[in-house]
């Protein structure tokens, strides 16, 4: 490992953690009473085999199934808040302060779902959620520079019928109308001890907080999802599950407001001229209003306002509305067989899924027409994505020597998609008038002549578009029997990575005219080594190196708006993949009698060639470009006791220090900037209390979050600073029955007042056309919860 002063600064505080193992040996006491006096043993499967989470020589959190439904996680992101070195400030997560850019969607990590790599959050009849800390490029391969979140579902039982609902309703403070979710499943023994079915479903409606002042639209979105599993024993050592999920979500409106203060709005005035093509004079007016004023107070003059009792901070004002719809149709297979050939177990899980999403931009009304007239961009994109992989791992689980084998194959494929984007405006004259005068080009005469439809000013044609993976890893243990002085494994990995992309894109219309074929490939190596000391089953000390990436691709085609951006010349037609390298020392272990666990970790992450998003201030386009070199140092420090056979508490916190190490031109950052998403410190406290209500089993939990203030851009302005915040929830259960048990949760109990996220869209603080965008904490929200099971 490198030497530097952060290690011996972090080598005290584990020092500390380290002490508490002695404890457990002098704590010895009176025998508690069974497992009730202990916190719950945690396996895990990070390593693709059963493990206790000691065993593991990585950074681990995890969830089971019964906190899931007692802490209320409706989707992923609720759990990740509560992660020590974790952000999710626009709902992905964030590890190890590794975001890299101006983007909250950095993809920093991947998930897989049942072992399939596939973007999922909902949380209904799910067994466990492990996230892993740290880069996992040899057995998670790429998108994990950060680390990995797998979901594990609840699988179908042979010999157990069971139905499942649960009915929530919540309502919000100063947000009209109730969110609700209903969950609802049932498993089937089809074939006694050989078949059986598990289906489950799940649909929610959810309520945001802004309300667009000009069309009256409260943002609003509706999803849900059903997963069907059908599992095959077809002997004692051998299984087989179908599974089939479908995923859809159907939004409209907003859920970013924008304090913005454009200072002016622009008119026009038309005149008849009979000699003007379509039969006006156009002269456009810069109309001033109060420096002070937002922009719905602003714009109030250049369209109606809806006359309701809505929050100024949750008002916005837009000429039209956005809309999305996604869906996702998933198609599953997984084997395992546990004795093959007498040589090893054999692991396969693939998948082939289609995945389709139609989006209309109307943010163009504003950056092409200045809230003038309508134009808007719709997008269609629909492509197919097969994964397999394959894995087998020694037989004798008793055996010291323990090692994986595997390959895996990704692909992505697109439609030909002569509609993959089209922008359009307002048909008639007076529309016509204004574009011809105001972008100094006449989209009417050329929708009509390129496209056949006068509205129809622009078009980006995909004829072929495609990326995929292939790699084959390894990863091997021994475990070295040290007698009354416990037990050392050495470990190490390795993926050997070959990546292949292709597009070929035509565009034409107004903004642009060409016709471009891109593609290249790349491959390489990534490795990883550990060393793990036991002294005892209930502690554990960990070395690790880790190495990861993320894979490179084509840029799109520069549209010739964009020409002059100053960021233009930092485009390339093709970036590489990025490199991380982590080093990191960890603890984990039980004390008291195994009624306290914890476990810490200090890490110093390098990270070059960074993969960034690059957004183009003048043309409102993005590109991708390599940059620079970061470092990412941190502590992270997790822990879980029984303070008595009643009361429980999780207490969690990290430190990140994450910085760029060298000027990097194309996202405007400067060595020594603190990278952008990172809050430096976020602490979890939680505290679960059992009680008897009326002769029944009751369950009240107070939760506590604190999250540092970070920045959005690292050309940062005023309104680029997210400020520190802490909430407190309060929830409380009642079983009312042994089927039925009865939720009541309070979020924000305090309504604090509180911006998550917030960003100026352009760096130019005059731009009158740019938002300001903000994002809320929920507001003070009090829900009910109805779970059944028989």
């Amino acid at each position: 490992m490198k030497a530097n002063t952060f290690f011996a600064k972090s080598a005290i505080f584990l020092g500390v953690i380290s002490a508490l193992s002695g404890v457990s040996a002098n704590a010895q006491g009176e025998q508690s009473d069974g497992a009730k006096n202990e916190v719950e043993k945690i396996t895990v499967t990070s390593r693709r085999k059963e493990e206790s989470i000691i065993e593991v020589p990585m950074s681990i959190s995890t969830v089971s199934a019964l906190e899931i439904s007692d802490r209320n996680l409706i989707s992923a992101d609720d759990f990740y808040r509560t992660l020590a070195g974790a952000a999710s400030p626009r709902g992905e997560l964030i590890l190890r302060g590794l975001s890299g850019g101006n983007t909250a969607f950095p993809e920093t990590t991947s998930t897989f779902v049942d072992d399939v790599p596939f973007d999922y959050d909902n949380l209904n009849d799910v067994e466990r959620v492990e996230v892993l800390r740290g880069p996992q490029g040899t057995l998670y391969g790429s998108n994990a520079i950060g680390g990995t979140v797998r979901i594990i579902s609840k699988k179908p039982v042979l010999d157990e019928f069971e139905f499942f609902s649960s009915l929530q309703v919540g309502s919000e403070k100063d947000v009209d109308g109730l969110h609700r979710n209903i969950s609802m499943g049932v498993n089937l023994p089809l074939v006694d001890g050989k078949l059986a079915l598990r289906v489950s479903g799940n649909s929610e409606h959810e309520r945001y907080q802004m309300v667009n002042m000009h069309t009256g639209v409260q943002g609003n979105a509706d999803s849900g999802f059903i997963r069907s599993q059908l599992l095959w024993q077809v002997d004692d050592e051998t299984s087989v599950t179908f599974g089939y999920s479908r995923t859809a979500t159907d939004r409209i409106g907003s859920q970013e407001g924008d304090r913005s203060r454009p200072g002016h709005y622009w008119d026009y005035k038309l005149t008849n001229n009979d000699e003007a093509k379509y039969g006006y004079d156009v002269e456009f007016n810069k109309v001033p209003c109060s420096e002070t004023a937002e922009r719905t107070e602003c714009n109030a003059g250049n369209g109606p306002v809806v006359a309701r009792n809505i929050p100024k901070k949750y008002q916005i004002w837009n000429l039209m509305d956005p809309r999305e719809n996604i869906t996702n149709d998933l198609f599953t297979l997984n084997i395992q067989d546990d004795n093959l050939f007498d040589l090893a177990t054999v692991s396969y899980a693939g998948s082939i899924r289609t995945r389709e999403r139609d989006n209309i931009q109307t943010s163009w009304s504003r950056l092409d027409a200045s809230d003038m007239f309508k134009t808007w961009i719709l997008d269609h994109s629909k492509y197919d994505r097969v994964t397999h992989q394959i894995r087998f791992q020694n037989l004798d689980t008793k055996s010291p020597l323990s090692w994986t084998v595997g390959a895996y194959y990704d692909k992505t494929e697109y439609d030909a998609d002569p509609i993959y984007q089209n922008q359009y405006h307002e048909k008639g004259d007076e529309v016509s008038a204004l574009m011809l005068n105001w972008w100094g080009a006449d989209a009417t005469q050329i929708g009509l002549d390129t496209f056949g439809n006068p509205q129809n000013n622009w078009n980006y044609t995909v004829l072929y578009d495609y990326e995929k993976e292939l790699a084959f890893f390894a990863d091997v243990a021994y475990e070295f029997d040290l007698g009354d002085m416990g037990s050392l494994e050495l470990n190490g990995g390795v993926r050997r990575f070959e990546l292949e992309d292709g597009s070929h894109t035509k565009q034409s219309g107004i903004w642009a005219t060409s016709e471009d074929k891109l593609g290249g490939e790349e491959s390489g190596n990534r490795y990883k080594m550990s060393v793990s000391y036991r002294p005892s089953d209930d502690m554990s000390v960990y070395a690790l190196y880790s190495e990861g990436y993320r894979p490179g691709g084509n840029n799109g085609p520069l549209a010739s708006s964009c020409a002059d951006d100053p960021q233009a010349k930092n485009r390339k037609d093709r970036y590489t993949s990025d490199a991380i390298e982590n080093y990191e020392l960890g603890i984990k272990g039980s004390a008291f009698d195994r009624r306290f666990d914890y476990s810490a970790a200090v890490y110093r992450i390098d990270w070059t060639d960074i993969k960034t998003d690059v957004y183009m201030d003048t043309c409102g386009f993005s590109f991708t470009a390599n940059g620079g070199q970061a470092k990412s140092e941190g502590v992270e420090f997790e822990s879980k006791a029984m303070l008595t056979q009643d009361l429980t508490m999780s207490f969690n916190t990290s430190y990140t220090s994450s910085e760029i190490t060298e000027d990097n031109e194309s996202i405007s950052a400067k060595a020594g900037d603190e990278m952008t998403m990172v809050p430096k410190w976020n602490a979890y406290l939680a505290l679960d209390q059992s009680v008897e209500i009326f002769g029944k089993s009751a369950y009240v939990r107070g939760e506590y979050s604190f999250y540092d203030e970070f920045k959005t851009h690292f050309n940062v302005r005023d309104e680029d600073v997210s400020p520190s915040y802490s909430v407190f929830n309060l929830s409380g259960r009642v079983e009312i029955s042994e089927d039925l048990r009865l939720s009541v949760f309070v979020n924000n109990l305090f309504d604090k007042e509180t911006p998550t996220y917030k960003r100026a869209r352009s760096r130019n603080a005059n731009n009158s056309t740019s938002q300001e965008y903000i994002y809320y904490l929920n507001g003070r929200t009090l829900s009910l919860r109805v779970d059944y099971t028989f």
